[in-house]
């Protein structure tokens, strides 16, 4: 994971900080190829996107129930390493998981998450409330770019690619309160895997700060920007080391 950074005006003195993917690959196999068959013929695609999901990590934050299609959309497209996190007391269902992860494709692994964030390349938060946002400090210190989708009403999806904004800063409510569940919950969190699947796969460059804001099935993009705050916020306790 690699970080680029440079003086940006008009952020009150922050540094903005934008995250990299590592480069890793691993090259095809004859039966990989025809296990992945699909998704390689997909325009846009191809084995060198395939090679990169197969060398990616994940990082899957949320209560099971809300990662679960995340996790299966990830599992069948070949990401090679998923940590899950499940809130306490959802520990056991972890197995479950796993255990269907490996019966969907033994190729990809799904394990508990580390204390250490080293190695990932993105992290995907779910859930209806801002405890999952709770991470996101330690993962801008390592550097690693996070998507986070709350399924609460409004639906809504932050790439946070980059600093400024965090979660405290951002223009837009992302550690409100949890809200009764969006009606289009199921559709909201399948486009946040969507674009775990082009950050991972690199199908297209990786994007600045942006949200997607969701009205039933209509989605509107826009760019995150940092707000004025007065507190310090996860911004102001990173460095571009």
């Amino acid at each position: 994971m690699t970080g680029q950074h440079s003086a940006s005006p008009g952020t009150g003195g922050h540094i903005d900080i934008r995250f990299g993917l590592n480069n890793n690959r691993m090259v095809l196999n004859n039966e990989q190829i025809d296990r992945y068959a699909r998704q390689i013929i997909v325009p846009g695609v191809g084995g060198t996107a395939q090679e990169r999901l197969l060398s990616s990590r994940l990082l899957l934050v949320g209560r099971a129930a809300d990662v679960a299609p995340v996790l299966s959309y990830m599992v069948g497209a070949g990401v090679g390493e998923i940590r899950l996190q499940l809130p306490p007391g959802e520990e056991s269902k972890l197995d479950d998981l796993a255990t269907g992860a490996s019966q969907l494709n033994p190729e990809t692994t799904v394990k508990p998450a580390l204390e250490s964030f080293s190695g990932l390349d993105l992290a995907v938060l779910v859930g209806r409330s801002p405890e999952p946002a709770l991470l996101v400090p330690g993962l801008f210190r390592a550097k690693i770019p996070v998507l986070f989708c709350r399924r609460d009403q409004p639906g809504r999806i932050a790439m946070m690619t980059a600093l400024p904004p965090c979660p405290a800063c951002a223009d837009v409510d992302l550690l409100g309160s949890a809200a009764p569940e969006e009606s289009n919950s199921g559709f909201v969190t399948m486009v946040a895997a969507t674009e775990a699947f082009k950050i991972l796969s690199k199908v297209r460059p990786l994007p600045s700060p942006t949200l997607l804001e969701f009205d039933g099935f209509a989605c509107v993009a826009r760019q995150l920007r940092r707000r004025q705050v007065d507190i310090p916020c996860d911004c102001s306790g990173t460095t571009a080391d």
